[in-house]
């Protein structure tokens, strides 16, 4: 066998257009407002505004664009007027000039007559210690302790005010490099399905998609995680393909070993993921329950392993009248019957009427297998769309075929009730 299997897999949705033209103008903004180029960074906001109108990181980078710019002109501000020294520095002025003027006073007094008018002037040297016991000063390092209380305030606000920035600014370039690394490895990925679809790439395709991971900045480890993933899912899918095929080679174990050389699959890795192979196998393979009513039970039918291996769980009666029974427990996808049956035993077309009086299984897929002498009364009948016959001895390809357009039928009628 020469032909192999080719990849089914869906590829992933492209990104829009827009949300990456918005995600380019954010990262100009960014290095305009690392620039303090202000006004080309409210620019480049506006495009990204315009190109994705639900982008959450717009009004983000406003805040800090209008952070950013007040902290320039307090700078600014600053720079061009100084601030006057603080008024502690000339305070100690006042008090070392108060005693001054006691000192040549007090040697330069006369001593005064016992009248009553001078005894002003035996207290006159005490008079400019007063000053001490007044508030005045002791109000500049009250309003100096108001002024640092107001700074201290002002800084632990604007500090608060930066960090909050700084933490919206952290988790806005967190989620965008994520969210570039995840467009990263859905472009990696895509690729190594691509080279993977028929089997082991060669080199020289190794080598590509191996330049590809280091030009999109992809870890090496994310780089050989995501090989052995896709290694594993071409195999898994190149395996149920060809069952689903009967493209078998002598048995199922020497296909599994070929399919396995092919895509370098080792033993280890096989052993490893077995038992997700063979539950996504059974999962992939079964198509439901079909009940076949025929009149030959006992003998042995050729047909009824063709059936389980397509897929179905398939469930034998007699007669219609016991199907009748058994219908109500397996409730089956589809079901095949014969024509004519025993003397005393409904014929297949009446047990199709039955159905059709039922409002729960009247539009279950139904197909008739009858003979040469009955087709042309089958073919002016009112069969509907989910009805059918086939001439017997039964064509397997034609059965399945005539199965599958009923079984369509049956699933877009159920959609359109949704």
């Amino acid at each position: 066998m020469t032909n192999i299997p080719q990849n089914t897999a869906k590829s992933a949705p492209a990104v829009s257009p827009d949300k990456t033209a918005a995600k380019q103008c954010l990262l100009s903004a960014d290095r305009f407002l690392k620039e303090s180029r202000f006004q080309d960074a409210r620019t480049e906001i506006e495009k990204a505004k315009k190109f994705d109108p639900t982008n959450v990181y717009v009004l983000a980078f406003l805040d800090r664009i209008n952070y950013f710019e007040a902290e320039k002109k307090k700078e600014a501000a600053a720079k061009a007027h100084p601030a006057p020294p603080p008024p502690h520095a000339a305070s100690p002025t006042p008090h070392a000039a108060a005693p001054q003027p006691v000192k040549p006073i007090v040697p330069n007094v006369p001593k005064p007559a016992p009248a009553p008018a001078e005894v002003p002037l035996a207290t006159a040297p005490t008079a400019p210690v007063k000053p001490k016991e007044a508030p005045e000063p002791i109000a500049p390092g009250r309003s100096e302790h108001k002024g640092v209380e107001t700074t201290l305030e002002e800084m632990k606000r604007q500090i608060e005010m930066l960090t909050h920035s700084l933490a919206q600014e952290k988790k806005a370039r967190e989620e965008m490099s994520t969210q570039q690394l995840q467009s990263n490895v859905l472009q990696v990925r895509t690729s190594m399905e691509k080279a993977w679809a028929n089997g082991a790439p060669n080199e020289k395709e190794e080598e590509e998609l191996h330049k590809l991971a280091i030009s999109l900045s992809i870890p090496e480890n994310v780089e050989h995680s995501l090989r052995r993933e896709v290694k594993l899912k071409m195999y898994s899918t190149a395996v149920k393909e060809v069952i689903s095929k009967r493209q078998l080679l002598r048995s199922s174990s020497s296909t599994l070993e070929w399919l396995r050389k092919v895509y370098q699959v080792s033993m280890e890795e096989y052993l490893e993921y077995e038992t997700k192979f063979l539950l996504d196998l059974v999962a992939d393979q079964y198509k439901g329950t079909l009940l076949y009513v025929t009149p030959n039970v006992k003998t042995k039918d050729e047909l009824i392993p063709r059936l389980k291996s397509a897929g179905y769980a398939v469930v034998l009666s007699g007669t219609p009248e016991e199907a009748l029974e058994k219908i109500e427990k397996i409730n089956p996808n589809i079901i095949l019957c014969h024509t004519e049956f025993s003397p005393g035993s409904l014929s297949g077309i009446k047990f199709l009427h039955l159905l059709r009086a039922s409002a729960k299984f009247n539009f279950i897929p139904f197909l008739l297998f009858c003979e040469s002498v009955e087709v042309s009364q089958l073919k002016s009948s009112e069969l509907r769309q989910h009805e059918g016959f086939l001439k017997k001895p039964i064509d397997v390809d034609e059965l399945m075929i005539a199965m599958n357009e009923k079984l369509a039928h049956f699933r877009d009628y159920v959609s359109s009730l949704s």
